[in-house]
């Protein structure tokens, strides 16, 4: 029986992370999606064309998101200090709910995009919380690696006074990247981490 095609592309990758090395196979991917992004920066500041300009900036924001998921391909387990995670006083349901997070969460489950990563999604079970907790932990930090990025290129078409590209990067920034880590951090307070008894 051959194995499903999700299956096959995942050992593929692993084959080819054990061949390069971890820091080598970041380095290297990295590399290429700089280069991607620079072409893209490139064509982006020769176009006046309003639907051009948005499709190039989604293609853009939607390779920031890249870096994270070939940096975690390498380094799964990698997380940023332990009290960025935790419940800041601030955060509470109410709070994303009125900035939208819960609105935006049905919308992703409603689309496409649902695909990209199916482990942030519970699974019904209570052994699997634990690690529902720890993949919107590295989800929320792949979104964090992306949105520094983001922050990047929205400084780039601040300095050559690209108005137009400035304010399409804001808002894939937001979208793509800024949201989801919300939605991290709001999955994590509506669905706690079970209690140990002593």
């Amino acid at each position: 029986m051959t194995k499903p095609l999700y299956l096959l592309k995942k050992n593929g990758l692993k084959l080819v992370i054990d061949f390069l090395g971890k820091p080598t196979f970041v380095f290297f991917s990295w590399i290429v999606l700089i280069l991607f992004s620079c072409w893209l920066l490139l064509i982006v500041n020769d176009t006046m064309h309003l639907a051009m300009h948005c499709t190039l900036s989604f293609l853009l924001y939607f390779g920031t998101m890249a870096f994270g998921f070939f940096y975690f391909q390498a380094f799964p387990n990698h997380r940023i200090w332990s009290n960025y995670y935790t419940r800041k006083p601030f955060e509470s349901m109410r709070v994303y709910k009125l900035l939208g997070v819960e609105l935006y969460r049905r919308l992703l489950i409603k689309s496409p995009f649902r695909k990209l990563n199916q482990r942030v999604y519970l699974r019904g079970r209570k052994e699997y919380v634990t690690i529902f907790h720890e993949e919107t932990k590295r989800s929320e930090t792949s979104h964090l690696i992306g949105l520094l990025i983001g922050l990047v290129f929205t400084g780039y078409f601040c300095y050559v006074n690209n108005k137009t590209q400035a304010n399409l990067s804001i808002f894939f920034n937001l979208v793509m990247n800024v949201y989801p880590i919300l939605l991290q951090r709001y999955n994590r307070i509506k669905i706690p981490l079970p209690q140990i008894s002593l």
